[in-house]
């Protein structure tokens, strides 16, 4: 009995090898499904690699890693192995993304005249190993895919400060609807009216009324320039951000009131934040005049067909300081 079981087990495994190893002639089905830009910054750009792997063999198949040669009008700008260990199962298929950044810092170190140009010709090569099962690595290690992909990409040299910042006080009836609502009533509306102008005028006011138990709107506005150092145009339609004042989240929302000049854009943002925000790291902007700040958010944008097809989604990182008017 013993040895029977043994006899099929044995006879199990040679056919199973013969299987495998007859199918090294059938070879993985290796391919790029989608390439295109898949984000923007004004400091980066991200490529989407959607690579399908098909598994022909009988065992699960291993995707160990994919290669990347960035060149810039033929100067090579970056190289990178980009380890998956993406598994696919017997007979089984699978599309998996690849993010790959390039950043714009290292293009205009390679291209000499990169102000004068409005967009780039991106040549990736990309290289894809397939290790094969242990039961063939006799007749074949591996198997390499090469593929060549080209994109055209927008020559980006921004430039971006927050100016013309200004801070309004509330209107008295604004504050009358604030203090109804925090059933301070007794409070006289003047007189806290009084307290914040005093705030945001950076000048010292003593009361017993805490500012930021209550909650008042208080008005800001500024302009967000950015601008593009080279021939690219990039036309805004709108920004969606947060604004950080001295390490504080203060406010966030949306504007479209965006005026695109050649190569500058303005982009207007008016907001309001509660005085509940009149914390140490806000009131010092006020008693400063000056304040760090950081905007994070996006734009949509559109670029020329041959750049993306549809809108694109550009992100916004930024950080510097401002004064108040």
């Amino acid at each position: 009995m013993k040895k029977r079981i043994v006899f099929l087990f044995l006879f199990v495994l040679i056919v199973s090898s013969a299987a495998l190893k007859s199918a090294i002639f059938d070879k993985p089905g290796v391919g790029l499904k989608n390439f295109d830009i898949d984000s923007i910054s004004l400091r980066d750009v991200t490529f989407l690699f959607e690579i399908k792997l098909k598994n022909p063999y009988p065992v699960g198949l291993r995707l160990e890693d994919v290669g990347f040669v960035f060149k810039i009008d033929g100067n090579q700008v970056f190289k990178t192995r980009t380890p998956k260990g993406l598994t696919v199962k017997a007979r089984g298929s699978t599309v998996t993304p690849v993010l790959v950044n390039l950043v714009y810092e290292d293009i205009m170190r390679l291209v000499k005249n990169y102000s004068s140009r409005d967009y780039l010709d991106c040549r990736i090569d990309v290289d894809i190993v397939i290790p094969l099962p242990k039961a063939v690595r006799s007749i074949k290690r591996d198997i390499t895919f090469d593929y060549t992909v080209r994109k055209k990409i927008p020559a980006l040299k921004p430039g971006f400060s927050v100016v013309d910042f200004t801070v309004t006080a509330p209107s008295v009836d604004e504050i009358k609807r604030s203090l109804a609502r925090a059933g301070r009533r007794n409070l006289d509306p003047e007189k806290v009216l009084s307290m914040v102008k005093g705030v945001i005028s950076g000048r010292k006011t003593s009361s017993a009324v805490d500012l930021a138990g209550l909650d008042i709107p208080i008005t800001v506005s500024f302009d967000a320039e950015v601008r593009n150092d080279t021939r690219a145009q990039i036309k805004f339609q709108d920004l969606a951000y947060d604004f950080t004042i001295n390490g504080v989240k203060v406010f966030g929302g949306t504007s479209r009131a965006i005026v695109n000049e050649g190569a500058r854009s303005i982009i207007r943002v008016t907001n309001t934040f509660s005085s509940k925000m009149l914390g140490s790291s806000v009131v010092k902007m006020f008693d400063r005049r000056k304040g760090s700040y950081r905007l994070e958010g996006h734009s949509n944008i559109r670029f020329p067909e041959k750049i993306k097809s549809g809108p694109l989604k550009l992100a916004f990182r930024e950080s510097g300081t401002f004064k108040l008017k």
